[in-house]
């Protein structure tokens, strides 16, 4: 991502916070990231694009935090899992994102509400697959339906503990107990048979979900734009991770091992520099390239 479209989401997201979705001009955005009208419309063919950009860099930074509180773990890890459900969270309340789903719920517009539900959508198919790592192929049937429970137990507490002013609690303690009371109910679900969301239903989420694919190509190109666009300035551990992982990915057989153990400290090398947010898209990139790629049972190991 170049540091024009950079700013452009970061004045957005401002602005979003401040004065709400419907509220906030594309006029608004021009000038508050000082650019030119051409200039948006190079990188956004509307507001609501920009919006969807927003959103994904928080699923993107989410992802990101997930593969790395997994990687060298028990996937089947319970404790694991809380952290990694807790973990958008964090990150909506670190990018400051609730005001901005808010404003968009009281908007009334359908089409915003759409990008949400698509939003919420690939959360709820990423804790659904979760739920099948854990608790195994049995759950397949209402996994989805143990997805929408758990986060109906999270919302709700969350939101009568903040109603009543009670003192801070961790999302994490409110996802374990989530979590407890799935895991009490699944034998019972799985008994009674008596499913709510239904295979029509889940096959109807999946269509709706924009799943990604990653090619090695894709993540080639980024990562050799990413490294063409550092100087010599940069940080000498950010650059020596993106090269060697340029130059791994580049072999005809490259060792993916290594390419997942250098995710992690080649994003953080970035962390406090202007390249951030694009070391976060290429590593979020190559997650997908791993997931593609890793046979299912190496990545079980997991």
């Amino acid at each position: 991502m170049n540091k024009r479209k950079r700013q452009i989401i970061t004045s957005a997201r401002d602005l979003f916070i401040k004065k709400g979705y419907v509220e906030a001009s594309i006029n608004d955005i021009i000038s508050a990231a000082q650019i030119s009208k051409g200039t948006f419309y190079n990188h956004f063919a509307s507001k609501s694009e920009c919006l969807i950009a927003i959103l994904d860099e928080g699923r993107e930074e989410a992802s990101n935090r997930r593969h790395e509180l997994l990687y060298g773990k028990d996937p089947n890890d319970l404790k694991v899992l809380a952290q990694q459900i807790a973990v958008l969270i964090h990150v909506n309340r670190e990018q400051n994102l609730i005001p901005i789903f808010e404003s968009i719920f009281q908007s009334h517009d359908n089409e915003l509400k759409k990008i949400v539900l698509n939003h919420h959508l690939q959360e709820l198919e990423w804790l659904a697959n979760r739920f099948v790592q854990v608790f195994g192929e049995e759950v397949s049937p209402i996994s989805y339906e143990c997805a929408v429970q758990t986060f109906g137990m999270m919302n709700h507490s969350l939101r009568v503990v903040i109603s009543s002013g009670h003192k801070y609690i961790e999302p994490e303690t409110v996802v374990g107990v989530a979590l407890r009371n799935i895991q009490a109910i699944i034998p019972v679900m799985l008994e009674s048979k008596d499913i709510l969301i239904s295979v029509e239903m889940i096959n109807s989420v999946q269509n709706i979900v924009d799943s990604r694919t990653v090619s090695k190509d894709v993540v080639l190109e980024q990562l050799q734009g990413f490294t063409k666009g550092l100087s010599k300035d940069e940080t000498s551990a950010g650059l020596e991770y993106a090269t060697f992982l340029l130059e791994e990915l580049q072999q005809a057989q490259p060792k993916l091992f290594i390419v997942e153990s250098l995710l992690m400290p080649f994003r953080k090398a970035f962390a406090d520099t202007e390249h951030a947010a694009e070391a976060r898209d290429i590593a979020n990139s190559l997650w997908h390239y791993l997931k593609i790629e890793q046979p299912s049972e190496q990545s079980t190991k997991r």
